[in-house]
């Protein structure tokens, strides 16, 4: 009679090849699972012309750049200080949607998409938007800021 072959106490090798191929399976998933995941869930909003409070870093890049872009919900809303008055505006172009920004030197909001051009109170100047931009109510307390949606 042939003696009994003793079973390995260690893992085999297909074992061990087998769990790290399930693993990085699980990790892909979870990779293109989890961004896809968080762009389908809704933003917050702001409610009802709730007022929005711009955070110390904001503050301190609108300080710094003379203008920043906040968000509000779903919006995003550029704070600027022109002529020593703190303004709001959609930061939303009213043409296809690109992010404006203002430029300190001409006193004007910019839309680099198609060459868009708004004054100060958001109307138009030039380019294509076919209407203003949203205005907001920026009021300062201090080192906050405060925005909410102007009513018309």
């Amino acid at each position: 009679m042939t003696a009994p072959v003793a079973q390995s106490s260690k893992p085999e090798r297909r074992s061990v090849l087998n769990w790290l191929l399930g693993a990085g399976v699980i990790g892909w998933a979870a990779s293109i699972l989890y961004p896809t995941l968080r762009f389908l869930r809704p933003l917050g909003s702001v409610g009802a012309g709730g007022p929005l409070k711009l955070t110390a870093e904001d503050v301190a890049t609108l300080g710094k750049s003379h203008f920043v872009i906040a968000r509000a919900g779903t919006r995003k809303v550029i704070v600027f200080e022109a002529g020593g008055e703190l303004r709001a505006l959609d930061a939303k172009c009213t043409h296809e949607g690109c992010t404006v920004q203002f430029v300190p030197g001409d006193s004007l909001v910019w839309c680099a998409c198609h060459n868009g051009k708004f004054d100060l109170d958001g109307r138009v100047l030039s380019g294509p938007p076919p209407r203003p931009l949203t205005k907001w109510v920026a009021t300062r307390d201090g080192d906050q800021v405060t925005l909410t949606m102007e009513t018309a």
